[in-house]
């Protein structure tokens, strides 16, 4: 279950209230894994400092996943999601950071159990 979670300077009042759901197609393309396996956590009204600077939009996110991530897939995978929050939240490219985690499937666990007890 791959996991992205935003965090944003953006008042959670200007965060549109589909933008979770507007972004879990982009991720499953990106990411080469069907819908429903996605989560999206959106934390707004972060106090944050980007390149000492913290009245423009910005944002700061990790994707968790289990495989279909690595040096080519992270290029399309973050070029994709530049673009969307850029569309959706008017984040430019330069004011989005973005952390990888390619995780084992005995450190995820979902429903009690782990990931690799799933066979998932």
């Amino acid at each position: 279950m791959p996991c992205l979670k935003i965090y944003t300077n953006i008042s959670s009042y200007k965060i549109p209230r589909d933008f979770v759901d507007k972004i879990i197609p982009v991720l499953a393309k990106a990411v080469k894994k069907d819908n429903n396996k996605f989560i999206c956590v959106t934390t707004g009204d972060c106090q944050m400092s980007f390149g000492g600077e913290s009245s423009e939009p910005s944002v700061i996110a990790t994707l968790e996943s289990i495989g279909n991530l690595g040096p080519n897939e992270n290029k399309e995978i973050v070029r994709e999601l530049s673009k969307h929050l850029e569309k959706e939240l008017k984040v430019k490219p330069h004011r989005f950071f973005l952390t990888f985690y390619d995780l084992l499937p005995y450190n995820v666990a979902k429903g009690g159990v782990t990931i690799e007890e799933i066979g998932a």
